[in-house]
């Protein structure tokens, strides 16, 4: 069947419509990643002025690879180890009038002599075996865009598979999406050192199931050394616990932020426009739980909007995070924020 996502149209041989990731299947087409190719879409066209060179490293139907090409103004390779997959990409290149390469190698073992401006790594399950190749065929200042889909690993459900694949201890609390993510960066981080490049954080994507990450990548032992500075074992006394290693850094960069431009015919374009105001504002370490406060301060739940207000008139930082419906990013401690509740909310 005959689909259209951003400006290309697309043939595919199964539509995920749930919020998960689906069934896996060659020529696999998931309705709820549409955010994900939208913003790998606006983050590329923001960040290269010129023409670059491009790989989907794990094409499936091609359908990013070939937005990428026609959308961004790219020189784009798709790859894919299936031949089946590759027969999709091959008429789906030819239903878009595409200039694509395509091509067949084992993104897990290594990447034709090639080196690109950006790598998109969008595996059904964990990026780590791609992430290496990926690395060593990467340029100076590129880009490289990584999902994750196993959560369990990252949030503290498999504690021992998160430990072997990613290195990091996770708690299994309201704190687990951002602690996953962050420990996703902090991989990352240290797998790009190895290769003497510093990875840093563009934009991070909470997207429910997955998280989806930028990462700028530059050459430079001072930023190197600097970069792994950021990568810490937190001590949470509050549960006896070590947390991580994790990414404790910015997990957005501001400056990027400010000077990025929505497509205005992307489908997701009301969600990103959101999400960037939560984004500018979300860097911090860690957040409260509206749930989590209340019960310790011995009250009913207020209303989400009227601690923020209230946080916000008494001169501190107050926001949305895309990492619980009602957490609550902020530079007020403990403290201010019983106080704040003791005066506001509590009878």
């Amino acid at each position: 069947m005959k689909i259209k996502e951003g400006l290309i149209e697309l043939e595919v041989k199964y539509i995920s419509k749930g919020k998960g990731p689906g069934k896996k299947s060659v020529g696999y087409y998931s309705e709820a990643m549409v955010i994900s190719r939208d913003l790998t879409v606006t983050i590329l066209k923001n960040y290269f002025n010129k023409k670059f060179k491009a790989l989907d490293l794990l094409g499936g139907s091609g359908i990013r690879g070939l937005r990428i090409e026609k959308e961004c103004n790219a020189d784009v390779t798709i790859n894919d180890n299936n031949p089946k997959a590759i027969e999709i990409i091959e008429y789906n290149k030819k239903l878009n009038d595409s200039n694509a390469e395509i091509t067949g190698f084992n993104a897990s073992k290594c990447i034709p002599d090639a080196f690109y401006e950006y790598i998109d790594i969008d595996p059904y399950g964990s990026p780590i075996p791609f992430i290496d190749p990926a690395i060593k065929a990467i340029k100076n200042h590129g880009i490289i865009g990584i999902t994750a889909t196993d959560l369990p690993n990252l949030t503290g459900t498999n504690v021992k598979k998160g430990m072997s694949l990613y290195h990091s201890n996770i708690i299994k609390n309201y704190l687990k999406h951002e602690s996953g993510l962050r420990a996703l960066i902090a991989y990352f981080v240290k797998r790009s050192a190895e290769y003497e490049l510093s990875a840093v954080p563009l934009i991070s994507y909470f997207g429910g199931y997955y998280y989806r990450i930028f990462f700028k990548m530059e050459r430079g032992i001072k930023k190197l050394e600097k970069n792994l500075e950021y990568v810490q074992l937190i001590n949470t006394l509050s549960i006896n616990k070590v947390l991580g290693p994790i990414w404790i850094g910015n997990i957005h960069d501001i400056d990027f932020l400010e000077k990025m431009e929505i497509p205005d015919y992307i489908k997701n374009l009301n969600k990103i426009k959101d999400l960037k105001v939560i984004w500018f504002n979300e860097n911090p370490l860690f957040f409260y739980s509206l749930e989590n406060i209340s019960k310790l301060f011995g009250t009913n739940i207020p209303k989400f909007k009227d601690v923020i207000n209230a946080l916000i008139e008494s001169g501190f930082r107050a926001s949305k995070t895309q990492f619980d419906p009602i957490g609550i990013k902020t530079n007020a401690s403990l403290f201010a924020l019983r106080k704040i509740f003791n005066e506001r909310f509590i009878k």
